[in-house]
């Protein structure tokens, strides 16, 4: 998969993954949820294994944080309440990192796509700073949120 219908794939996907089911009651929240990370699990999955900057099976990490708010928000506010103390937050906080690591990694152009210096791929560049400012943002969201 080229980098650009990566990036065209993706994006709208991790956003929707973020936003809609939040929209929604809880099954409906469950079903969406579910449904949009194994979209986003797919695409990321197919990046990694064709462009070889990680192994695909890391592809889960992107969604797991995500679906797991998701799910934490569905299960009802008694039982999520367990999931408010610091070792869970902070658990939560390195799964988020792990999502815009692997995102960024995926992004990493193939030998075909870019053959010039990593550090002057304007498209990786803005690209991995719209990650980890979007990822900080979604882990500040549920963080407060949970």
């Amino acid at each position: 998969m080229k980098r650009l219908k990566f990036i065209y794939l993706a994006a709208p996907l991790t956003v929707a993954l973020n936003a809609i089911p939040c929209m929604l009651g809880d099954v409906w929240r469950l079903v969406t949820a579910i449904a949009l990370a194994l979209a986003l699990w797919a695409v990321m999955w197919v990046r990694l294994y064709h462009t070889s900057k990680l192994r695909p099976e890391y592809a889960v990490l992107a969604i797991v944080p995500a679906l797991c708010f998701h799910v934490l928000q569905s299960i009802g506010p008694e039982y999520a309440a367990t999931f408010t103390t610091p070792g869970w937050q902070n658990f939560n906080f390195f799964l988020w990192l792990a999502a815009i690591f692997v995102t960024i990694r995926a992004m990493l152009p193939a030998k075909d796509e870019y053959s010039g210096r990593l550090a002057a791929d304007s498209v990786f560049i803005f690209m991995s700073i719209i990650t980890v400012v979007y990822g900080i943002s979604c882990w500040a969201t549920t963080h407060t949120l949970l």
